[in-house]
């Protein structure tokens, strides 16, 4: 089958295009500037009931959220917050915003949405009210959780940033 001209250019600027598409770069963000309130929270038991036979612990903390985006400013992304997985009790993170960041949820080992968008400024703040909820295998008396942010950008080859 010959196709016409017009037809083979169509085609070729396609796969060009395609080919040139957007590729996906992750980064991990500066989110130093975060803390909580109190700086510990100390994780209290459960009370077991019928829909939930196992109980658990459960902590609630506030976060004031400063996550540096300076770097990142006119380019459009996704913000995520990550839970890396441990080897201890999964814990699930549950969180409401004042509206700068989505509320969402997260188990250990997974993140979530948070942002999504232009980055227009040199830091996204916010303050999230967050529940920490564990099994009842939850066996340490200390335990640092290693939350942070992670960008996901669009760019073409050749322009990748740091």
């Amino acid at each position: 089958m010959n196709l016409p001209l017009f037809a083979r250019l169509v085609a070729a600027f396609a796969a060009l295009f395609i080919s040139t598409a957007a590729v996906a770069e992750t980064h991990q963000l500066d989110d130093s500037l975060s803390h909580t309130v109190p700086p510990t929270a100390q994780m209290q038991w459960l009370p077991q009931t019928r829909a939930d036979q196992d109980g658990g612990m459960e902590a609630w903390v506030r976060v004031n959220i400063h996550i540096d985006t300076r770097d990142w400013i006119g380019r459009s992304g996704r913000v995520y917050m990550v839970l890396p997985r441990d080897e201890t009790s999964t814990l699930e993170a549950v969180w409401t915003t004042d509206g700068k960041l989505l509320a969402g949820r997260l188990v250990s080992g997974e993140r979530a949405l948070v942002y999504a968008g232009n980055i227009t400024s040199n830091a996204l703040r916010d303050q999230m009210l967050v529940r920490l909820r564990s099994g009842p295998d939850w066996q340490s008396n200390s335990r640092r959780l290693n939350f942070h942010f992670e960008l996901d950008t669009d760019s073409t080859p050749g322009t990748q940033r740091p």
